[in-house]
């Protein structure tokens, strides 16, 4: 009797951890799921009351006011997320984040309260993969978070430092242009750069390098002449 007492009881307490953890891994699956609804509102750009949107930020662990950026990391066909634990490695950093798999990138919606902690956010990523991740400027609403996105992707497309693939938004007359205005910036490429294949080699080599200068020197005149050593008309 005491054996099969033991023995009952045994299986008593397997059920019970067994089904302790099923449900343990419900809510997680629940939670999970909550948190990529929310996260997909927010990049969608639903209407949002102040008092709703205290609602969404609690849930997803975020503080109500800025800075935040997003993060918009390239995910190669058929490939798994490149960023997998983004989020807890940012929260030992004290850095708290949301996260999203999309088709085509990974998103995080980071809250970064200095440039410091920026630089540790960019520095992580760039150590944990080398697929192409851009970031955009920060902002101080999450109802700016679908503005926010644009912005990350199209430092997606963008020039990155040679020693990482992390591409943050700076704030240059050309990205800010970009960003702002991309069909009116195709337009006025299309335009200016009309004939320029009917150029000699010799003229369009020079006018390559001069808008390198010029690009480099933040669209200053006086810089780009100082480097090309000449006047700046």
């Amino acid at each position: 009797t005491e054996v099969r007492i033991s023995r009952f009881a045994e299986l008593i307490a397997t059920a019970l951890v067994a089904g302790h953890r099923d449900e343990q891994n419900r809510q997680l699956l629940a939670e999970a799921s909550r948190r990529s609804r929310l996260v997909d509102a927010l990049l969608d750009g639903r209407a949002f009351d102040e008092w709703s949107l205290r609602e969404v930020a609690g849930q997803l662990r975020l503080p109500i006011h800025g800075p935040f950026v997003v993060v918009a990391a390239h995910i190669p066909a058929g490939g798994d997320e490149p960023l997998s634990v983004i989020e807890s490695k940012l929260r030992s950093l004290d850095v708290y984040s949301a996260w999203r798999r999309l088709p085509d990138v990974q998103v995080g919606i980071v809250h970064v309260t200095s440039d410091q902690r920026l630089d540790r956010m960019v520095s992580l990523m760039s150590r944990m993969t080398t697929v192409r991740v851009g970031v955009s400027a920060a902002f101080k609403d999450l109802r700016d978070t679908p503005r926010a996105l644009h912005v990350a992707r199209v430092m997606l497309r963008g020039p990155t430092d040679s020693a990482s693939s992390v591409a943050v938004f700076d704030g240059s007359i050309l990205s800010t242009a970009a960003v702002s205005a991309p069909e009116a910036m195709i337009q006025t490429v299309g335009a200016a750069l009309d004939g320029f294949g009917d150029l000699p080699d010799e003229d369009r080599e020079m006018l390559f390098e001069t808008f390198r200068v010029w690009r480099d020197n933040e669209a200053s005149a006086c810089g780009a002449a100082e480097v090309l050593h000449c006047h700046p008309n």
